[in-house]
């Protein structure tokens, strides 16, 4: 059976994904960076209230957006890594019982690759910055959601382990078969 390469790696705040982002990218891969980061920035640089904190579903809308253009901006026949996916924007908009049906629709209808890495929550590696301000209580909460969003897609989910980065990347690799 011949697959999609669009491979979602997610999880909670701070958890390691940009970090195997970035190691798949030393590698070669193309990789589609987390957009809700540079949404947010780009929010505080404009003074708007389109933020996860002030308006979450306004927020939610531009991340789906920016999302969508990366899944559309994918080479094609490759393996391409994302930090993060579409189906994460439900997980947050669920986290605080908001329900979005069109994103929801919007979800199923752009699919990728069956199998999506989860990061597990990881109070040693995690900080707070200006863009991330989850407490640890939120980190544990949204990992349940995302895991029961993809799982409610249809994905078969594969939590990583709390190991080294480039032990998490292997088992990724091993998983879809890439030598």
């Amino acid at each position: 059976m011949t697959f999609n390469k669009r491979v979602i790696i997610t999880g909670g705040p701070g958890t390691g994904k940009s970090t195997l982002l970035n190691l798949l990218e030393k590698r070669g891969y193309h990789c589609h960076q987390e957009i809700s980061r540079a949404v947010i920035r780009q929010q505080l640089d404009l003074g708007t209230k389109l933020l996860p904190w002030d308006d979450l579903p306004g927020f939610s809308h531009l991340v789906f957006a920016g999302q969508k253009q990366q899944y559309e901006a994918v080479v094609p026949g490759k393996w391409n890594f994302y930090d993060r996916g579409m189906p994460d924007v439900l997980a947050y908009l669920r986290k605080e019982s908001i329900h979005e049906e069109i994103l929801e629709d919007m979800a199923r209808q752009y699919p990728y690759y069956p199998t999506v890495f989860l990061t597990p929550p990881w109070p040693e590696i995690y900080s707070v910055d200006e863009e991330r301000r989850e407490d640890l209580d939120a980190m544990h909460t949204i990992h349940d959601e995302l895991q029961g969003v993809y799982e409610d897609l249809g994905y078969e989910v594969m939590e990583l382990p709390r190991i080294p980065a480039e032990e998490r990347l292997k088992m990724i690799l091993e998983k879809l078969e890439i030598r």
